[in-house]
């Protein structure tokens, strides 16, 4: 079954509201704050819920916390487990992901490899990055029109890869490259 939870509409009662006036600032006022505002409601959360029945199975989670918890797990280059430790653990990831209730607030590594899995398959990660980079760069007004032609040709290969593979793929250029400079 399908979960999708509301972000646009405020709460009668704060659930930050335990913080106290000078903790619940700071969250507001840093990254987490950028992305609740701008990009959590930006998510192509209807596209992916084609991948769900609606009336069928076990409930998902909330579409936006976990394509936004996705999001932040490449931002920050956390593994899996670091992943679900700070979705279930850190104050400032939930303010960022409008967790609202408890069951949003946990992600278990598997069901965070399947929306993976879902987002990928579906093309979902072009949508995702033109979808969140044009929005920040109409809220910050950034001037595009100077920007540099070999950087809209770059098409990361690094998402194929495992860390494992990366650090070949690196130990190898590396060691091609002392060969060919230093040959003894």
């Amino acid at each position: 079954m399908l979960t999708l939870r509301d972000h646009h509409s405020g709460d009668l009662f704060d659930p930050q509201e335990y913080l106290g006036l000078k903790r619940r600032r700071l969250p507001d006022r840093s990254w987490s704050g950028v992305f609740k505002d701008y990009l959590l409601k930006q998510l192509p959360v209807r596209k992916l819920a084609t991948k769900f029945h609606d009336n069928f199975g076990r409930p998902t989670k909330d579409l936006h916390v976990a394509l936004g918890a996705l999001i932040l797990q490449q931002l920050h280059d956390f593994t899996d487990q670091q992943t679900t430790e700070a979705i279930t653990l850190n104050i400032v990831w939930n303010y960022a992901l409008d967790t609202r209730q408890d069951s949003d607030a946990y992600l278990c590594e598997r069901t965070l490899r399947n929306y993976r899995k879902k987002v990928l398959n579906a093309g979902l990660d072009q949508v995702l990055f033109r979808t969140l980079t044009d929005k920040l760069i109409e809220e910050i007004g950034v001037d595009i029109s100077k920007q540099r032609l070999d950087s809209t040709a770059v098409r990361s290969a690094i998402r194929g890869l495992t860390r494992l593979e990366i650090l070949v793929q690196a130990t190898t250029k590396f060691l091609r490259e002392l060969k060919r400079m230093h040959p003894e």
